[in-house]
């Protein structure tokens, strides 16, 4: 997609992104595990008063009640509007947060118990350098002992092609336009919101990954996988699995 670029998605959802994700919003962001079931799982892998760094925090979905649990919490995004939409919440000045790409996590710092990567977030890497540099980064930042906690969708390449509706109300249309390049791994889309003022375009870009091969890009930057769940309630993963949650640790720690 010209143009697209690590601030892409960011910025043009940045407005929009509580209305249609927070927890009265009208598309479902995941069925897998709420804001605060991903906090108690958390703070169980960082234990009291543990280091967290969230890539791509967004405007706070997960930071805030990763921080109700007492957790030091560093937000890195690649957005400056999600920065700015986050700052303004309350409880914000709790949180450490970084303009950056999350290619090079190690720009956030260094010793966190966990990083963690929310609802897909990892994919918003488009290319397969990026996610490998990025895993090389995470790496780098974990604390000895730490984990890497990765949640994602199971590819399903034949599932995302065409034009699906997400929304029909009396004055709006909600639709998602999608094509998918299997050799690439990439789905490249437009939500596009159609109302009686006019029609509103939001691109997104990913580069999609299976767990093994997550597993080997983990494998390559020196994590090995210690856990894979369903959900973050802990459901076992099986090959019927449409999402899963990941956990990694340093390998030269073990």
């Amino acid at each position: 997609m010209d143009g697209y670029d690590s601030e892409t998605y960011g910025e043009t959802m940045a407005e929009v992104y509580d209305e249609w994700y927070g927890a009265d919003g009208g598309i479902a962001l995941t069925q897998i595990g709420s804001p605060g079931e991903v906090a108690d799982r958390v703070n169980t892998l960082a234990g009291p008063a543990g280091t967290v760094l969230e890539l791509g925090v967004g405007t706070g979905r997960l930071a805030l009640p990763l921080a109700d649990r007492g957790l030091a919490v560093t937000g890195l995004d690649a957005s400056p509007s999600m920065l700015d939409r986050l700052m303004a919440k309350p409880g914000a000045d709790r949180l450490t947060l970084v303009a950056g790409d999350m290619a090079d996590p190690t720009i956030a710092g260094t010793g966190f118990d966990v990083v963690l990567v929310g609802f897909n977030t990892f994919f918003n890497l488009t290319t397969e350098a990026t996610q490998q540099a990025c895993m090389y980064g995470v790496a780098e930042t974990l604390a000895p002992g730490g984990r890497f906690v990765l949640e994602a969708f199971v590819p399903a390449p034949d599932a995302h092609d065409g034009v699906s509706v997400r929304d029909v109300s009396i004055d709006r249309v909600m639709l998602d336009v999608v094509a998918t390049d299997k050799a690439a791994q990439t789905i490249t889309g437009q939500r596009i919101v159609m109302t009686a003022a006019g029609n509103r375009f939001f691109p997104y870009l990913l580069r999609y990954a299976t767990p093994d091969q997550l597993d080997t890009m983990a494998a390559v930057a020196g994590l090995e996988r210690v856990d894979r769940t369903e959900d973050w309630r802990g459901t076992p993963f099986s090959n019927d699995s449409s999402h899963h949650v990941s956990t990694w640790r340093r390998a030269d720690t073990t």
